[in-house]
């Protein structure tokens, strides 16, 4: 298929590095560029899309997919309209094996209220959560089904002014770890625990699970003031993985044909700028 909307690639995504690329949503999206965003999903995400009851959700949900799209595009020569994608048994998106030019790319996605982010890397694990700091929820109850013992009193015993964002630390590392793992919440969410070392790295311990700790990596982050997004990455080799960190640009309509690295660079993972509690 033919597209006016094609973005040459200009770079690949490397072997040693993983790349995040985020864009704040603002709540309401000019109609003109909704009708943009939705001409490069697929037939099953328009169908989804237009489920949606809340005009806020469809706009978010059309925002991350043709976000996506247009971000994995900068590493193939593939439209943002023409990526396919397949769904692993546990309902883990994934390109599609006879995708032409997809090189081994590996991608998630996250969104919330006001956010959207994806990270894309080469031929390993990954996992990517992002969520609105302040969103309400029951932070007691959800510890204590959902964490171990362990963080849940590293949470509750924080300042109450610092509670709530060491919640959603929690939260999102723990939801990028089993996107990454690919095995949805047939891992159980209490048989693995984080701790932050004084350098502002995280680690992972788990146990009862056929994996190891070593070969993973984490990045906390905030990308606004009023969110948190975490990474996961899969890294056997035990090396140091690099994260890249871009903002994409707010006008939707450049969305579609372009896309702005920011200052942000690339970061190693003890990065003291970006991780919380820094």
């Amino acid at each position: 298929m033919e597209s006016e909307l094609i973005i040459e690639p200009n770079s690949s995504a490397p072997a040693g590095a993983s790349i995040v690329w985020f864009a704040e949503v603002p709540a309401s999206i000019d109609s003109d560029v909704l009708a943009q965003l939705e001409s490069v999903l697929g037939e099953e995400e328009v169908r989804r899309y237009r489920s949606f009851q809340f005009a806020e959700d469809r706009q978010l949900y059309l925002a991350a997919h043709a976000f996506l799209r247009t971000c994995l595009s900068r590493y193939a020569k593939v439209a943002p309209e023409d990526w396919r994608f397949e769904c692993s048994e546990f309902g883990r998106p994934e390109i599609a094996a006879d995708q032409p030019h997809a090189g081994g790319i590996r991608f998630n996605l996250s969104h919330t209220r006001g956010l959207v982010a994806c990270v894309i890397t080469q031929d390993r694990k990954v996992g990517i959560d992002v969520e609105r700091l302040g969103r309400g929820v029951n932070q007691r109850l959800i510890a204590s089904r959902y964490f171990t013992s362990q963080e849940s009193e590293d949470i509750f015993s924080c300042p109450d002014e610092q509670r709530s964002d060491r919640f959603f630390e929690y939260w999102t590392l723990k939801e990028a770890f089993v996107k990454a793992r690919g095995g949805g919440l047939t891992i159980p969410l209490d048989e693995f625990s984080f701790d932050q070392s004084a350098d502002g790295s995280w680690c992972v311990n788990i146990r009862n699970i056929l994996d190891t700790s070593e070969a993973w990596q984490f990045f906390c982050l905030r990308p606004t003031i009023d969110h948190v997004l975490s990474v996961a990455v899969h890294v056997p080799d035990h090396r140091t993985h690099d994260l890249d960190v871009n903002r994409m640009p707010l006008d939707y309509e450049c969305l579609l044909r372009r896309v702005e690295i920011c200052e942000c660079g690339r970061h190693s993972p003890i990065d003291e700028c970006l991780f919380l509690g820094e």
